[in-house]
């Protein structure tokens, strides 16, 4: 039984590659960019820059771009300590926060400090990576990064070139690396970085 859910966990951690609006391991002020000029409502999900989390949640609300972690227990996905709304997937968490901000099922509330009070979020815009075209040679990669561990690409029978090609770290978005540029930074929309906050999800009786 053990055996069985470590393999449906890897499967489903495995799944999140093919969907839009992952973006691997890219940091907090990537995220930022990446959502510098969309709407309140968009967001991204990364890998978190934190050991002891696997995902973690970047989107927009009022303008600014937040941060919130997104918790993994006793194989369930959640946000924050409370269980009412969760997933045993994180493509299903996602995929029900997204069509549940949209009916109004369930509220998410951003916690603040005592004083301000909660602010609801709605999830309603996946900022996705596959909305450029990709090159031929990056869906080539990135098909082959999903058999292949990271750190057996230096064994594999290639010229030493495309092992460095397939060694790039933000393998996920051709884009990234024109984010990672210093005078993207530098022109970029000021959007103000906002991080690691909780949220708490409600169910709303109908």
């Amino acid at each position: 039984e053990s055996d069985r859910r470590s393999m449906d966990y890897a499967a489903s951690i495995e799944k999140v590659k093919d969907c839009g609006w992952y973006w691997g391991p890219i940091s907090g002020e990537t995220a930022e960019r990446l959502l510098s000029q969309e709407p309140d409502g968009s967001f991204v999900v990364r890998d978190s820059s934190d050991e002891h989390y696997i995902f973690s949640l970047t989107f927009k609300l009022n303008g600014l771009v937040r941060h919130v972690r997104i918790e993994h227990d006793q194989g369930n996905f959640s946000f924050g300590c409370l269980q009412k709304f969760q997933s045993h997937t994180i493509v299903d968490f996602i995929e029900n926060a997204v069509e549940h901000s949209r009916s109004g099922r369930y509220l998410f509330f951003l916690h603040r400090r005592p004083i301000l009070g909660p602010m609801r979020v709605q999830l309603l815009h996946p900022v996705s990576r596959f909305k450029q075209v990709q090159s031929l040679q990056h869906l080539c990669r990135f098909s082959i990064l999903k058999s292949i561990r990271r750190d057996l690409i230096d064994s594999l029978p290639l010229p030493a070139r495309l092992r460095a090609y397939l060694n790039t770290p933000h393998y996920y978005s051709e884009e990234l690396a024109d984010l990672a540029h210093p005078a993207f930074a530098s022109h970029a929309f000021p959007a103000t970085l906002v991080r690691d906050q909780s949220l708490e999800a409600l169910f709303r009786q109908s």
